[in-house]
């Protein structure tokens, strides 16, 4: 019995201890599966969790590269600026500090205030911006009394500057932060404080001239304190890029528009399409745009009713007055609808319809060939010719010499222009065409509208013998060939000759501002701003009265230089200049002047 009794005890006790030894197996098994899992299996992942625990991403900002013009010569860099920073654990009190700092530079009591309050947001060991930008002079007394100005330290930045300040403004544009939308934009990445091209070239090259960002790999404790810096991968600069404009004449001309309010020029390379200067007045100065605060500025040119914002060469439209008649002339010759011989009488005005049809010159210019009427500018000729010839055949020859169009040069809103045709009236006014807006429309009044771009454009291609020529603001350095208007080669000769003449011959409109040291040629303009009556005409105390600055014509002027194997195209256009032979044309013989001299 009692050995029956040990056996069956015996029994039990080895079936507990297998169990309690399966369980225990059991337990180290996941145990030991768990640490493979996480050493071995998983511990890529888990390392990761664990270093984003530890470690903090710090985006350093790329430096924006440069744009330089055609001499290599920079006009967009950036300067090294000292800002100018404090950390509230590190001082003994932080409104002292402030009060000691006051009595070295100026900081004003709600500059003082922000800071005292944001010391209270944020973590104390945390560094608060408090100027920015100083200069030397402040630099100099903070370096030297810095013993006395406890928590303060200095951290270097890069500021955009352009050194050409006004002449650039509206070919460069301007930097600054990006907008919601912007900050969405792959080259900008995890850079939301990064200043970007707002304008202008600036906002066209963004992508080559911001750069990319570089990152450096600090550890943190719990805090967010920084223990020590564990890798750095350092930013790349943004690309330095060149483009097609000569600083030296754009300075130049920007000069020359400065006793006028409102105005532009443009000069090409004839041969390349290069655009040499482009300006226009009024403009702004873009250092004082990216410098903050600058409130104040904005308001000002913001208010401004002339627009200074606005880059007139590309967005500002105008009746091309005169200068249209060399296209009216090419559409007559190419149809064969007039020779060189054929005249016209000018008495000074004409009637058509049941309205009359005046001349600038009062009293006419009497007998008329092609030549002389581009020559002398005399508006029955083209009058009566356009009546031969139709605002549909006139609107596709202005077209093939270049207006209309919008040439993709890198800048915003380039504006097309109006070629006016029957087609064109009709899809946008719903009208029909009236004979005697033809009449019009063959002296560059009426409807047709065109930028000093397309005018230079259109200068470029007669002085080229009918080469398709189109603008460009980066360098092209092999050879360019363009596309040939077959037919302006018939005839280039025949307008040609009268463009000289107009410039070196007595009786030519701009025969005042010929050169004695070589020869150039080109074609006067007058923009009409404001109708004149019958009446107004008749009166001999209109005739006397001084007319307000808004209400005088626009004065223009397109040519080329020299006049034999012509190397430079110009279109110039003063608003509210008066007469394209006294305000105009005397611009143009200085810019060719100033061209020959440099020899660019």
């Amino acid at each position: 019995m009692f050995n029956l009794h040990e056996r069956k005890q015996s029994k039990v006790f080895n079936r507990r201890t297998f169990f309690l030894l399966s369980v225990k197996l059991g337990i180290f098994s996941v145990i030991g599966w768990r640490f493979f899992d996480l050493q071995i299996l998983n511990s890529k992942k888990y390392k990761t969790l664990s270093k984003k625990n530890q470690i903090n991403v710090a985006i350093i900002y790329p430096v924006r590269g440069e744009i330089r013009d055609r001499n290599n010569i920079v006009i967009a860099s950036n300067k090294k600026v000292y800002d100018l920073y404090i950390i509230p654990e590190q001082t003994n009190n932080l409104e002292n500090t402030l009060n000691n700092l006051n009595d070295y530079i100026e900081i004003s009591f709600k500059q003082k205030r922000k800071i005292i309050n944001l010391s209270e947001k944020v973590k104390k060991f945390e560094s608060i911006k408090i100027i920015e930008d100083l200069n030397w002079k402040d630099l100099e007394v903070i370096e030297t009394n810095k013993i006395h100005l406890d928590g303060l330290h200095l951290e270097e930045d890069f500021q955009r500057i352009y050194p050409g300040n006004n002449a650039f403004s509206h070919i460069l544009g301007y930097i600054s932060q990006p907008d919601k939308k912007e900050v969405n934009l792959p080259y900008i990445s995890k850079m939301p404080k990064l200043d970007i091209g707002k304008t202008g070239l600036e906002k066209y090259l963004n992508e080559d001239l911001i750069g990319i960002a570089g990152k450096k790999e600090i550890e943190v404790n719990s805090y967010g304190r920084v223990i020590r810096e564990i890798s750095l991968d350092p930013s790349q600069k943004g690309k330095n890029l060149q483009i097609t404009i000569d600083s030296r004449l754009q300075k130049f001309t920007f000069d020359e528009l400065q006793s006028h309010k409102a105005g532009s020029i443009v000069v090409l390379d004839i041969n390349s399409g290069e655009i040499l200067s482009m300006v226009s007045t009024p403009s702004f100065n873009p250092n004082l745009i990216i410098k903050k605060p600058n409130v104040e500025y904005w308001k000002s040119l913001l208010g401004n009713p002339l627009s200074p914002l606005t880059f007139r060469s590309v967005q500002g439209l105008y009746s091309p007055g005169s200068t249209f008649k060399m296209i009216v002339a090419l559409a007559a010759l190419k149809h064969k609808l007039v020779n060189p011989k054929t005249t016209t009488f000018c008495n000074g005005k004409i009637e058509y319809g049941d309205r009359l049809y005046h001349c600038w010159k009062t009293k006419g210019h009497g007998k008329m060939n092609l030549e002389n009427a581009i020559k002398e500018s005399c508006d029955v000729y083209f009058y009566e010719l356009s009546k031969k010839i139709g605002i549909n055949k006139m609107a596709t020859v202005a077209y093939e010499l270049g207006l209309g169009q919008a040439y993709d040069i890198g800048l915003e809103n380039e504006k097309k222009g109006i070629i006016p045709s029957k087609k064109w009236k009709k899809e946008n006014l719903n009208e029909n065409w009236y004979a005697g807006e033809t009449l019009n429309a063959a002296i560059g009044q009426g409807y047709s509208l065109s930028n000093p771009l397309q005018l230079a454009v259109m200068i470029a291609r007669f002085a080229s013998n009918g080469k398709k020529i189109t603008p460009t603001l980066f360098k092209r350095n092999d050879e360019v060939i363009f596309g040939q208007i077959e037919y302006l080669s018939q005839f280039s000769n025949i307008i040609k000759d009268a463009l000289f003449k107009a410039v070196n011959e007595q009786k030519g409109t701009a025969y005042k501002s010929k050169s004695n040291d070589y020869f150039f040629s080109g074609k006067t303009g007058t923009s009409q701003v404001k109708k004149i009556t019958q009446a107004e005409r008749e009166s001999e105390e209109f005739r006397k009265k001084t007319i307000e600055w808004k209400n005088k014509d626009h004065a223009l002027f397109v040519g080329y230089a020299p006049s034999k194997n012509p190397k430079y195209a110009i279109s110039v256009i003063i608003e509210h200049g008066g007469s394209g032979a006294s305000t105009a044309a005397p611009i143009v013989k200085r810019t060719f002047d100033y061209i020959m001299k440099l020899k660019i």
